[in-house]
């Protein structure tokens, strides 16, 4: 578990689910720190002892929506594998946490002040290491003869693009269909995707999921 989801408090989990819910449905800026305090069931001044600004708190839902994913690519780099296997495994561990907590990353994903102000600059950073994961790994599964040819940028978009199966109620798909699928497609030999599925269910992975708000 990450330190910041260690420190968090029941309150602060709270609020995060809270406001994830609410941006969600009515984007960021048309979400206030009152109507989330509102949400929660206290009183506004209770919540800026949590967290000092909605930005802040947007923040706190950027980091808790990729903080584990990236923990878990950093690690597997370390791991002798094939690609494709780590592939699948970071696939596999990145779809379900997203899965456990879906209105976290759809906070995310439909804010654009995200991307359009500079005040997110360390969050924008933290998004811009999920493609270059991806593409990494295609690429490397490519030389390594087991991922078909096609272009690993396009590839890698479409991947992220799946997110939203599993992070909008109405699409609700299974993340380990969507995993399947998504090595089927890649696969040059999808004959051996059980093979592939039972290695990187092998994988030793150390680093613990933070908690993400139910």
């Amino acid at each position: 578990m990450s330190g910041e989801a260690a420190r968090r408090s029941p309150t602060a989990d709270r609020i995060l689910r809270a406001a994830a819910e609410l941006i969600s449905l009515r984007g960021y800026s048309a979400t206030s720190t009152r109507e989330i305090a509102a949400a929660v069931g206290v009183e506004q001044p209770a919540l800026y002892k949590h967290f000092s600004s909605k930005k802040e708190i947007l923040a706190a839902l950027v980091r808790l929506a990729l903080e584990r994913p990236v923990a878990v690519a950093d690690e597997l780099a370390a791991v002798r594998a094939p690609a494709v296997v780590k592939l699948h495994r970071w696939l596999q561990e990145a779809y379900e946490y997203v899965n456990r907590s879906p209105n976290v990353l759809a906070a995310i994903i439909i804010t654009p002040e995200l991307q359009q102000n500079d005040a997110f600059a360390a969050e924008q950073a933290l998004v811009s290491k999920i493609e270059p994961v991806i593409v990494d790994l295609i690429r490397a599964g490519q030389d390594e003869g087991d991922v078909r040819e096609l272009n690993p940028v396009s590839a890698a978009r479409l991947i992220e693009a799946m997110f939203d199966a599993v992070t909008f109620p109405d699409l609700a798909v299974d993340p380990a269909e969507i995993v399947e699928f998504t090595l089927v497609a890649l696969l040059a030999d999808p004959a051996r995707l059980p093979e592939i599925r039972s290695a990187a269910d092998a994988l030793e992975i150390s680093a613990e999921p933070a908690h993400p708000p139910r």
